[in-house]
């Protein structure tokens, strides 16, 4: 349940009325099928060197050992860098949202309210973090087969009402409208939305059996990928002609979300509040995950040396207190900061995407030297317990996938909009910076392959 439910987040519920908006109902397909198979090697990838090497702080750890330390100490501060943003931006997000109900309790109230929660769980441990996602999955991925089963039920006409089949999808022009520059935006926000799924990887270390857990995880993932985000861009695109003026207003107006129109087609009451609830369940369970990455990340720093030792401080329950500590006092200047204004916002927000690449093109570039070392040193891979599909296409898939949304990403922001893309900048300078600083210093080098230190050689 929460292989299947960790990534699902809030981009699902609210920026896919934005992406059919832009450049249709075909459109958005696509760009879903597209990063779906960037995500699906990327996943099997992951698979293959967690089960192998089960460790805390993943793509840290992969990225020093398989491709370069100093690649491995700046892919691990910017990964913090991009759970702080994010923790900070949802927590204030969950006050936002809470106002539907509470429109004269102040936010920080909520605030608090949140992230002492999400503090309090993870403070439990491991076993606590898991049964809270586990609920918090359930409630989205309930919400998620109930849409699609009724949204099916409307397309086919069984509620009485006329039968739509597929006519939206070719309404006016469509299945595809825009240009190729609103494709590739919305193909960011798809790629956006799949946010959070390599948090598998990064609590494979504290499973008590990854060989068995990690496969499974896995192999869920184009579960997901058909069924829930594939099939819930059919069933608006279905539904909701693209011109529909509700799918534009679908990030500033609950009632007007796309899962909340699909529900108001078919008659459901009180539909405001369910999705209110729902996408409030998304930001509490994206926090949570976070909350829990960013600990061990620092944790894992700090036993890669890449940060002071007194970071991998835990107690007996292997709960990283020094490094909540730390987080609890980085969170508090995170949110002082967005509540400066929607300026300092816009610099969180938009490096949470250009760092999230980042992250999966160091993970990709891990996994294929990881095999390719493998290979080269004579090792046996039937002794893999979980092995990639189709190496090294997919492992090539990722690389190439991501940095082709990484480059235009960066280069239609310097064309279209000079002070957006200082924003989008600021996580790739500092993961630059971070480079060079570790390069000169250590004087490191490309691992070569004949010398990647596996755990059986």
């Amino acid at each position: 349940m929460i292989a299947i439910g960790s990534s699902i987040g809030t981009g699902l519920f609210l920026a896919s009325g934005q992406m059919i908006s832009q450049s249709g109902p075909g459109g958005a397909l696509l760009s879903y099928t597209l990063v779906g198979i960037v995500i699906y090697f990327l996943m099997h990838g992951l698979g293959e060197i967690s089960t192998y090497r089960p460790v805390s702080g993943s793509v840290m750890t992969f990225t020093k050992d398989y491709v370069d330390p100093a690649l491995g100490f700046s892919v691990g501060w910017v990964y913090y860098y991009t759970a702080i943003s994010t923790i900070a931006m949802d927590i204030i997000a969950c006050g936002i949202f809470m106002r539907f109900w509470f429109p004269d309790i102040p936010i920080w109230v909520f605030n608090t309210l949140f992230f002492t929660i999400v503090l309090i769980v993870n403070l439990l441990g491991s076993k606590s973090f898991g049964e809270a996602e586990f609920w918090m999955s359930s409630v989205k991925i309930v919400t998620i087969i109930i849409f699609l089963i009724i949204g099916i039920i409307i397309i086919l006409g069984l509620t009485g009402q006329e039968q739509l089949g597929f006519k939206n999808f070719f309404y006016d022009g469509g299945p595809f409208i825009g240009n190729i520059n609103s494709f590739f935006s919305i193909l960011i926000l798809a790629a956006l939305s799949f946010g959070g799924t390599e948090l598998i990887g990064i609590a494979a270390g504290e499973t008590e059996n990854p060989s068995k857990s990690m496969p499974k995880a896995i192999n869920n993932v184009i579960l997901r990928i058909l069924i829930f985000y594939i099939g819930t861009i059919f069933v608006i695109g279905a539904i909701i002609p693209y011109t529909s003026p509700y799918l534009l207003n679908s990030n500033t107006n609950l009632i007007t979300t796309p899962f909340a129109l699909v529900f108001q087609y078919a008659q459901i009451p009180a539909v405001d509040s369910i999705m209110n609830f729902v996408i409030l369940t998304a930001l509490i369970s994206a926090c949570n995950s976070e909350f829990y990455a960013s600990t061990r990340i620092l944790y894992s720093l700090g036993k890669e040396k890449f940060a002071p030792k007194r970071f991998t401080l835990a107690n007996k329950k292997g709960i990283p207190y020094f490094s909540i500590i730390v987080t609890i006092f980085t969170l508090i200047m995170s949110f002082i900061v967005a509540i400066m204004g929607y300026e300092a916002c816009l610099i969180l927000i938009n490096g949470i995407g250009i760092s999230t690449l980042l992250i999966w093109l160091c993970f990709g570039l891990s996994h294929h030297r990881f095999r390719k070392g493998y290979l080269k040193q004579g090792l046996d891979l039937t002794e893999l317990k979980f092995k990639a599909k189709f190496f090294p296409i997919g492992s090539l898939i990722v690389i190439f996938g991501v940095s082709i949304m990484l480059i235009y990403n960066l280069s239609y922001g310097m064309l279209s909009n000079p002070k957006t893309t200082l924003q989008l900048f600021i996580p790739l300078i500092l993961f630059v910076i971070l480079f060079i600083y570790y390069k000169i210093r250590h004087k490191t080098k490309l691992v070569p392959l004949d010398r990647i230190k596996f755990k059986d050689s």
